[in-house]
């Protein structure tokens, strides 16, 4: 062998070993990676709406107060509080031994900077201007005390503090960054940020100084990860190799076939959470033909095997959904939940009374020579596993159904436009006021525009605007019980499942264990020795 031929083909060797070896010692390291299905949009609470932000946010910040997973409320960066016997004023006192990321201290003054940003929101699309509706000021009284004044009555305020989209953000960090905050989120929380590598990844990194976690978690001081990097692989496929490689150790969003085959070999952890809030729905549009007909509406919903959706699509992972709320929601209506059952007969009933019946014999309903047609716009991240199931059923009733597969983006300028038909909504929550958000009239035109339905109610709106000021418990809940009612007389939303949580795990992820709303505490996760 020629001698210079050698001397090159062993330092590729050596290269080769010595790649090998730090890949090896990669795998040992204390640092998770975990794939991600969708890329979150900022990491600014005040401008966040989406899952993944929900996810990162909570690992970089901290709430004013913490709810553990049976939602009993403790003290986070707020020590404790006080409520008016109006529910309109919340006096908080604060903190007074926590730093920022970046080592500027947290005070009153950073939880009025972050709850002013959040009434008015950051991002056209952000969750916190709902939450806030009606919000005054915070008073800081001193650097351990605010008041937080609302013009109405806040029922739901104390649990709303626990949600990401009101933790609190370092003052000096949002005057650094600009318009760019969401990109460089400085919080308190157990991981700092450290870099965003566009459609790629997300690596969080440790904070040591971290001693302020509430009293449920199952340790004290800072995390037991050194690092956790989110990738961004939109692919369920893509996402089980990555798993299955050893590349990720947590996959959320995975292939339900795989998981369930997992599940029941044995292979690896699967975990799964029923998550209380809205169930995954279509928001069925009242103002376009065909669907401005409510005999169209509920003969849609009348049409859906949702039972079976869940067990090809989901392969038991998930459970159907016959209501607009999910069973584990407080004040969940059972009455409305049994409304509507699998009936094709009932469906095509209610279509021939509206005068759609079938002339040509090519399956499709038509009136007046219109096709029985249905625009459905889908975000695959989301709908990939039923859309075309869906769409099967609806076409078996004698719909011609014409799928759409978009962005969340295009999703939003789709619905904005009122061009669907139909459109998927789910919404993670602890307590059913998350209907406001896309049920209340006033967000047609205005306010978050994402009321898809276009549906107007004089008693809807008064219910989902006054239920959130209703302090007392009774009142409250009937009044919630009322609009499942009236959402779902009116077959202004096509249930399909429950939304669920579901994550694969490696062998070595110790500690897994989910949030009130379906989300891991990633402070407590650890990874054994292989």
């Amino acid at each position: 062998m020629n001698k210079k031929f050698f001397l090159v083909f062993c330092l590729m060797l050596t290269a080769i070993l010595f790649s090998t070896v730090g890949a090896f010692a990669q795998s040992e390291s204390n640092s998770l990676t975990v794939a991600l299905s969708v890329e979150p949009v900022s990491l600014d609470p005040a401008g966040g709406l989406y899952i993944p932000e929900q996810l990162l946010i909570q690992q970089i910040y901290d709430p004013l107060i913490y709810a553990d997973p049976e939602q009993n409320l403790h003290p986070g960066l707020a020590t404790s509080w006080e409520v008016n016997p109006e529910g309109t004023e919340f006096t908080l006192n604060l903190r007074n031994d926590v730093k920022f990321h970046d080592g500027t201290p947290f005070n009153a003054q950073a939880v009025k900077v972050s709850l002013d940003r959040a009434a008015v929101g950051t991002t056209v699309a952000a969750a916190a201007p709902a939450i806030l509706t009606d919000y005054i000021e915070t008073q800081v009284v001193d650097d351990t005390q605010v008041v937080i004044k609302f013009s109405t009555p806040h029922a739901t305020f104390l649990q709303d503090l626990t949600r990401p989209w009101l933790m609190i953000s370092s003052p000096a960090a949002i005057e650094q960054y600009g318009d760019d905050y969401g990109q460089h989120p400085v919080g308190t929380g157990p991981f700092i940020f450290k870099e965003w590598a566009a459609q790629d990844h997300i690596t969080l990194v440790k904070n040591p100084d971290y001693n302020w976690g509430p009293e449920f978690f199952t340790h004290t001081g800072p995390a037991l990860l050194d690092e956790i990097v989110f990738r961004v692989l939109p692919e369920a496929a893509i996402r089980l190799t990555a798993f299955q490689t050893g590349e990720a150790l947590l996959v959320q969003d995975p292939s339900y076939l795989e998981a369930s085959q997992m599940a029941n070999d044995g292979s690896t952890q699967v975990f799964t959470f029923t998550a209380p809030g809205m169930t995954s729905h279509q928001m069925i549009n009242v103002e376009k033909a065909p669907t401005d007909d409510i005999n169209v509406r509920k003969a849609m919903i009348y049409a859906v095997d949702q039972e079976t959706i869940v067990q090809t699509a989901f392969y038991g992972l998930q459970s159907a959904a016959h209501s607009v709320i999910s069973p584990t929601t407080w004040a969940f209506n059972e009455e409305a939940n049994n409304l509507y059952r699998y009936d094709p007969k009932k469906a095509a009933e209610l279509l021939e009374e509206s005068g759609w019946v079938d002339t040509n014999g090519d399956g499709i309903r038509e009136k007046n020579g219109v096709n029985l047609h249905i625009e459905y716009p889908a975000l695959p991240a989301y709908e990939e596993a039923f859309m075309e199931l869906l769409a099967y059923y609806l076409n078996q009733a004698g719909f011609e159904v014409n799928i759409t597969k978009l962005d969340d983006a295009g999703i939003s300028e789709f619905g904005y436009a009122g061009k669907h038909n139909i459109l998927n909504m789910g919404w993670i929550s602890r307590d059913p006021s998350v209907l406001s958000y896309v049920y209340l009239s006033d967000n047609i035109e205005g306010g978050n525009q994402s009321a898809y339905s276009r549906f107007r109610n004089a008693r809807l709106d008064e219910i989902l605007k006054t239920a959130p000021q209703t302090i007392d418990a009774d009142q409250r809940k009937a009044l919630y019980e009322e609009a499942q009612m009236i959402i779902m007389e009116n077959a202004i939303a096509l249930p399909i499942h429950t939304y669920g949580n579901v994550y694969l795990a490696a062998k070595n992820v110790k500690g897994f264990r989910f949030d009130p709303e379906g989300y891991p505490y990633f402070y407590e996760i650890s990874l054994a020795a292989e």
